[in-house]
């Protein structure tokens, strides 16, 4: 709303003869002069004129670069049935935040009935080929028995025991555990749970669906352990450390977060002719998602120099000018300028005057305005 006000103000001074704001050709020292804009206090107030002096800051200069947010391995999971079966419940949607061990689906199939029938079975005979191997064993000691026998029942049971411990890893896989089984009896449902904390990124399942052991039905990440993973190339990898620090933001957002490099990779990506620098955020940022394209600066040099907000300045024709107090208004000066960081501009010469810090693009159209009369 503000320079809306300021181009009407414009506007209906420029159609009179006030003479508070012009170049005054015909009585004023400044005749001619096209870098001079008077203003009196009342135009400065309205237009929100604010003036000041240069001052030393610390800038500093940025690498550009892009990469992608990821996620180490141990910190992704593919959730799939190493046996297949029939979705029986599935509780959880994508994003969900879901605790190590949390049941993430449920199934049914006759093939778990049937490794639970055929360990349960194994257990059983365990037992009663342990108890004849102690039997033998004693009667072999008293000479009542012959080793040839006993041998049969010792090479039985240490088959049986293998078969046994087979099945109990089989039930496992399968997401059984053989401990209840043996204890509480077959159990109905098989329940695939979730390896550490944290969010579910993907699912693909629903009630009463078949789902064969190559099918991933839920994705999820540990949040705690997100990255950034940037690409630099080789001839800027010598500027760049562990600890520098970063500020990022998702691609297409206006919100610079901050972090710091952790790792430098080794390698040049044979396609993208890059190396890998490896970031972590400084705080915990829950926008992140793995594969989310990032856009990035890493700060590779800090020192301080003299500078001016960067609304102080003028652009015109890649040329850069700001505005000196001066008796009843302010002349356009030309400056050279250097990096630019933070808001700030560097100044590449010495400048001890009064400025205006805000408020120059009023001047700008002040002074357009009068050069078209």
């Amino acid at each position: 709303m503000k320079k809306v006000l300021i181009a009407v103000t414009v506007i209906a001074l420029g159609s009179c003869d006030s003479g508070n704001i012009r170049h005054d050709h015909h009585h004023d020292h400044h005749d001619h002069d096209h870098d001079f804009v008077e203003v009196n206090q009342d135009q400065k107030d309205l237009a929100g004129i604010v003036t000041g002096r240069a001052e030393v800051r610390n800038l500093s200069l940025y690498l550009g670069c892009s990469g992608m947010v990821d996620v180490p391995p141990e910190s992704r999971a593919d959730i799939s049935a190493p046996l297949g079966g029939f979705v029986r419940r599935a509780p959880h949607y994508e994003g969900a935040l879901v605790k190590k061990g949390e049941v993430l689906v449920s199934l049914v199939h006759p093939d778990y009935v049937r490794l639970q029938q055929e360990y349960l079975d194994a257990e059983s005979q365990l037992k009663f080929l342990e108890a004849d191997k102690l039997r033998q064993d004693k009667l072999v000691e008293g000479e009542a028995a012959s080793k040839k026998r006993f041998q049969e029942i010792e090479m039985n049971y240490t088959s049986m025991k293998a078969r046994r411990d087979g099945l109990a890893a089989q039930l496992r896989v399968a997401g059984l555990s053989p401990q209840t089984v043996k204890q509480e009896g077959i159990q109905e449902l098989v329940h695939l749970r979730a390896p550490f904390s944290g969010i579910i990124s993907m699912e693909a399942v629903n009630l009463g669906k078949q789902v064969g052991p190559e099918e991933v039905l839920y994705q999820m990440y540990d949040p705690d352990h997100m990255h950034i993973e940037l690409q630099v190339f080789p001839r800027d990898i010598d500027k760049l450390a562990k600890g520098q620090q970063i500020r990022y933001k998702i691609q297409g957002s206006k919100d610079w977060k901050t972090g710091h490099i952790v790792l430098l990779g080794g390698g040049v990506h044979p396609e993208l002719r890059t190396i890998r620098v490896h970031a972590h955020p400084d705080e915990d940022d829950r926008s992140l998602r793995p594969g989310t394209f990032i856009q990035a600066e890493i700060e590779v040099d800090a020192k301080e120099v003299l500078s001016l907000p960067e609304t102080a300045f003028h652009v015109e024709e890649d040329k850069y000018f700001v505005f000196i107090e001066r008796e009843g208004g302010f002349r356009r000066i030309p400056v050279r300028v250097g990096r630019k960081s933070g808001g700030f501009v560097e100044l590449l010469q010495p400048l001890d005057e009064v400025v205006v810090i805000e408020g120059a693009y009023y001047l700008v159209e002040v002074d357009e305005a009068e050069h078209d009369h």
